[in-house]
């Protein structure tokens, strides 16, 4: 169901020390980045190409050991002290709800429950709450408590071993299991968490896996510049610019807007639980399939309007500011200098236009 823009209703939430309120401007949604794990070098000089004083840290803990989910020392002690170094920075900490590969097999590393296998019905009961209670001391102790976690990412995918497909109930209750657990901790009262499908169906309708309003602070969804449908990507080596162009445009019609679980979706889904919204990961693609729709200048203009609309209530969003060579290239920053990563970004229309859309006010930052 489609909401109009104009629906007025009463709701005051408390996102990033700004507050939404019937009738007043929303606040600008925050902008972030992601760029290689403790990639805060990158952050910054992302912040630098955008001219903006200060760019929320997105990051991912690994999911080898449940010694990354509840110790995840080297991730905390680096972003403590970024966080802390400049007003207006914040954590975005993405964690794995099971330790270990897709097959569930268990931990491939550290010494708890090493190779046990793990599954969303035992968090579901408890099991692995003694990891998360202490990852929340471990955020009170290095002064993060203020952060976003982002437990689960994409769960209804098929890529991660919390895939919820088989179990979404089971999911939302070992979600419930999580917060609750964590909000215990003292100094941990405020973590805020963010529930984070991907964009579509996939393989489940995400909402069926939703553990309830009292257990989540932002509704997510990661969307990219890709897709499988019809008489889109990839185009034929023929094709010329008006071709290409109108794919492009039935890609953001037909999928990332208005397809079963697309953007529109959500943002009713956001309104109807009086969450606000957030795109925790978001970009264009160059994937080795051709499924990606490249230098697509209209995808960047289409996600600045809808992350500006104030009827989507976007709280922050992140761009995936890397090059990857397995999962695409996906750069719109020149990146660091001095960098050993591959920088730079193969779409200099869409960058160009990226830079002119939300960068500060003012020249720019040079590199």
């Amino acid at each position: 169901m489609r909401f109009s823009a104009t629906l007025m209703f009463l709701f005051v939430a408390l996102v990033g020390g700004l507050t939404w309120a019937a009738g007043s401007a929303a606040p600008e949604p925050a902008i972030g980045t992601y760029h290689w794990p403790n990639g805060s070098a990158g952050i910054d000089a992302y912040a630098n190409w955008l001219n903006r004083p200060a760019v929320w840290g997105l990051d991912f803990v690994g999911g080898e050991s449940w010694e990354n989910v509840g110790w995840p020392t080297w991730w905390l002690e680096h972003w403590s002290k970024w966080v802390h170094a400049k007003p207006g920075r914040r954590l975005i900490l993405s964690i794995p709800m099971l330790a270990g590969p897709v097959d569930c097999s268990g931990p491939t590393q550290g010494n708890k429950e090493h190779r046990q296998p793990v599954s969303l019905a035992k968090g579901a009961k408890g099991s692995y709450n003694v990891h998360f209670e202490q990852l929340a001391k471990n955020l009170v102790v290095h002064k993060l408590a203020d952060a976003i976690v982002r437990p689960g990412w994409e769960f209804n995918g098929g890529w991660y071993a919390w895939r919820a497909k088989q179990d979404p109930s089971a999911y939302a209750a070992y979600w419930r299991e999580i917060v609750n657990t964590m909000r215990s901790v003292p100094g941990a009262e405020k973590l805020q968490f963010c529930w984070n499908p991907t964009l579509g169906d996939q393989d489940f309708p995400a909402d069926q896996a939703w553990p309830g309003d009292r257990f989540v602070d932002y509704v997510g969804v990661d969307v990219y510049d890709e897709t499988w449908n019809a008489e889109t990507y990839p185009w034929p080596a023929t094709a010329a610019a008006e071709e290409i162009a109108a794919r492009r445009k039935k890609v953001w019609d037909e999928w990332i807007i208005h397809s079963p679980r697309g953007l529109a979706f959500w943002s009713a889904f956001a309104r109807q639980h009086n969450k606000p919204l957030c795109i925790p990961e978001w970009g264009l693609n160059h994937r080795p399939d051709g499924h990606g729709g490249m230098d697509n200048v209209y995808f960047v203009e289409q996600m600045h309007a809808f992350i500006n609309d104030p009827a989507n209530r976007v709280a922050f969003h992140c761009y995936f500011d890397v090059n990857d060579a397995v999962g695409g290239s996906h750069q719109l920053s020149p990146g660091p200098q001095g960098s050993d990563k591959r920088e730079g970004t193969e779409f200099p229309r869409a960058a160009a236009r990226f830079r002119e859309l939300f960068s500060g006010t003012g020249r720019a930052g040079s590199q």
